[in-house]
């Protein structure tokens, strides 16, 4: 049996996730945070984790409140893979938020037509790209197109 006012475990030793996240959060829990914490509770923190690209150990320290990484990278991995959030990719059409920063990631390995013209589009100029570049900076305000 665990202790009065104890939220880290449940009567069967499993991790109350979401009791943790809003007891560090209070009334203001991000919505995206509570959806993390939900998938986390009711299966594994290493689970969730796999699902939104992150690491075990990212997402208990950001139920914690003690995540000083990007967060706001997290939030979006977390609403595009568990919250459907949706972009407009200018080569793909509409893909989940997750699968945008996913493919911003990857190096250009040139497999396809496709996976060329997604490499150039992350890098040149598309407004969901989070990748620095002189492309993205000078481009601000325009549609995110694809180089030759």
């Amino acid at each position: 049996m665990t202790a009065p006012g104890n939220v880290n475990s449940s009567p069967f030793g499993k991790v109350d996730f979401l009791a943790q996240a809003r007891e560090t959060f209070g009334d203001a829990l991000p919505d995206w945070i509570e959806e993390a914490a939900k998938l986390a509770t009711q299966t594994t923190a290493a689970h969730a984790a796999r699902r939104i690209g992150y690491s075990a150990s990212v997402i208990t320290t950001i139920f914690r409140g003690a995540y000083n990484g990007d967060l706001a990278a997290v939030e979006a991995k977390v609403r595009g893979a568990l919250m459907g959030l949706t972009v407009e990719c200018p080569v793909i059409g509409e893909i989940a938020k997750d699968i945008c920063l996913n493919e911003q990631k990857k190096k250009h390995i040139g497999t396809s037509a496709t996976r060329t013209a997604l490499f150039h589009a992350c890098r040149g100029g598309c407004p969901h790209s989070l990748i620095k570049t002189s492309a993205n900076a000078s481009s601000a305000g325009r549609e995110g197109g694809v180089d030759g």
